[in-house]
């Protein structure tokens, strides 16, 4: 696990401990008035406040004024549940001669229901916000629920918070004024847009690779990009406020997303990393944990919303945790992407399970956490779809191998002779029909097996290498050429209409062969010997032709110094006059 990726964990944890010890020493501060200048800086309220937990949701304000209040620190998560509402009193005291608005909210965009409260003049005025209410309901429409404060200068004011929600959650409130608010709502929105710019940019590469190219994969890693950008807009409250008009799915989307989006991590993780030839058990969990959570969204129809939410969290957890022994086994494996997935893999996993804590009450909350959390998996989308496309290019390079290997020699990647027959005979057809000058030449390197028996194999497989690259040098990209034997090659030359022409570019061959070779042990050339035959001048059949031309190899001594032949025509007989006349 990274160091960095530690050391947050350590801090965060040094800061839990001193958020336990501050509680204690800040419950006889919970129930006097905050004092609110014109100079005061926006603040957190971390220290312990009245609170109240209603057994029941039937209460009224001025029922809930009069309750036993008890000062409890807000840095934990209040035990709600369906049947129970959290009261939390505060009494707030604009300084005289003080001018500026005030405005409480509450960072926490998945919150069921909260009202505030706000007496004056013996009466309670409500404002309402939370995920159970449209947001043409709230009073300040926004990503998490804000109000407005009527705070009279020098007076005490008397404020109630109602909080719902179905399960345990922390209630983190932040007083600021409202000048200094517009500039959070102005930091809050660009660091998010800059954040979905991130996840929504590989996005649109994806969607148009997948239109290029028409490979699933890239489907795949635009789905995968685009529910992840989907969720993160649901965490952070975007979609509630922008696009979800009917409350009950802005209330549900924040439990039903996440499990869709784990469940796609896993599959694309799944085919990213194709664990299923050394690793194929971890390659099925994978694949059930996968689509068990995307199957575990019909629990939210089946069982009981608190119920199912813990099975979405079940999934959540060990999907992350099999995310990243998945990432690990691959960088363990050599892969080179696998170190930047654990990078992001390993902070998303600890602040998963930090979150899990949060909201069972056993560490104290840090909405703050929910931005890291949010930046990482933002960060975690272009690495994975970068992974996944350079995965797929590697895949599709070794098929493309792999359909090749029936064509291409393996040591030289010239065509087989199979293959070249093919080429030599559509050529042949058109040099008949259409008289397209045509050249067909075998090419043997006569020293080769001398150099292999002196000097062993790899030394051999170097110059048979050597020479090919020496062949392509005589020949256009369009003619094709096959190794035929062991030392042999054969080369279709379309366009060369005269042997002086081909002779000139056989010539450079041979004289090629003969500078050494840089890198050997000693001092090696090669000796290139060519057979020849223009088929536009000797149309003979193209295997015939091999055959005739190998012969006339055969017939070359290795000391030769006319190291390029011409097979000649077969001289025709002539028929006498005297023999035709009689017939």
């Amino acid at each position: 696990m990274p160091y960095l990726f530690l050391r947050l964990l350590v801090a965060l944890a040094l800061w839990a401990g001193a958020g336990w010890a501050h509680g204690f020493v800040a419950e006889a501060r919970a129930a006097s008035p905050l004092l609110l200048t014109d100079n005061s800086e926006p603040q957190p309220l971390q220290d312990s406040s009245m609170q109240w937990l209603e057994p029941g949701r039937n209460a009224t304000a001025a029922q809930a004024w009069a309750a036993p209040f008890e000062a409890t620190h807000m840095g934990h998560a209040a035990p709600l549940n369906a049947n129970n509402t959290l009261w939390i009193k505060l009494t707030l005291v604009r300084a005289t001669g003080s001018t500026g608005r005030w405005t409480l909210n509450i960072p926490q965009p998945y919150l069921d229901h909260v009202v505030l409260f706000e007496r004056q003049d013996g009466a309670w005025y409500p404002q309402t916000a939370g995920d159970k209410h449209a947001q043409r309901h709230w009073n300040v429409r926004g990503l998490y629920p804000e109000f407005e404060l009527y705070l009279p200068p020098g007076k005490p004011v008397e404020v109630l918070l109602q909080v719902r929600n179905f399960k345990p959650l922390a209630v983190p409130l932040r007083m600021a004024p409202a000048n200094l608010r517009e500039g959070q709502r102005m930091a809050e929105g660009i660091g998010l847009g800059v954040m979905f710019g991130l996840i929504l940019t590989p996005t649109v590469v994806s969607l148009m690779r997948y239109a290029e190219f028409r490979h699933m994969s890239d489907l795949g890693a635009a789905l995968y990009s685009a529910m992840v950008a989907l969720t993160l807009a649901q965490f952070n409250g975007i979609l509630n406020a922008l696009l979800w008009p009917d409350p009950v799915w802005a209330d549900y989307a924040s439990s039903v997303l996440p499990s869709l989006a784990i469940g796609v991590t896993l599959l694309c993780v799944r085919h990213l990393y194709a664990l299923s030839t050394h690793h194929p058990r971890l390659d099925q969990l994978l694949g059930v944990l996968g689509f068990s959570a995307l199957a575990s969204v019909t629990s939210y129809l089946l069982l009981d919303r608190a119920m199912a939410d813990t099975v979405s969290g079940i999934v959540i957890l060990l999907g992350t945790a099999c995310c990243l022994l998945a990432t690990a086994v691959n960088w363990r494996a050599g892969s080179p992407l696998g170190a930047w997935l654990m990078w992001t893999y390993s902070p998303k996993l600890g602040l998963v399970i930090w979150t899990t804590l949060e909201a069972g009450g056993n560490l104290p909350a840090f909405w703050p956490l929910r931005y890291l959390l949010t930046f990482i998996v933002a960060a975690s989308v272009p690495a994975l779809v970068y992974a996944l496309g350079r995965a797929t290019h590697d895949r599709k390079e070794i098929v493309a191998r792999a359909e090749q290997l029936p064509t291409q020699d393996a040591l030289t990647g010239l065509l087989t002779a199979e293959v070249f027959q093919t080429h030599v005979a559509d050529a042949y057809q058109r040099a008949i029909t259409h008289r397209e000058p045509l050249a067909l030449v075998l090419v043997n390197i006569a020293n080769l097996d001398h150099i292999r028996h002196s000097m062993g194999d790899p030394a051999a497989e170097q110059c048979l290498l050597r020479a090919v690259i020496k062949l392509h040098r005589v020949l256009r990209d369009v003619d094709p050429a096959a190794r035929v034997g062991s030392a042999r090659f054969a080369l279709l030359l379309e366009g060369v209409g005269s042997r002086q022409a081909l002779t000139e570019r056989l010539v450079k061959l041979v004289a090629s062969g003969l500078i050494p070779l840089q890198g050997m042990p000693t001092e090696v050339t090669l000796q290139f010997q060519a057979a020849c035959v223009l088929l536009h001048e000797n149309p003979v059949e193209p295997a015939q032709a091999l055959n005739e031309l190998a012969g006339v190899l055969a017939g070359i001594s290795p000391r030769t110094r006319r190291p390029i032949r011409f097979l000649e025509p077969v001289p025709t007989q002539l028929a006498s006059l005297h023999s035709s006349l009689s017939s």
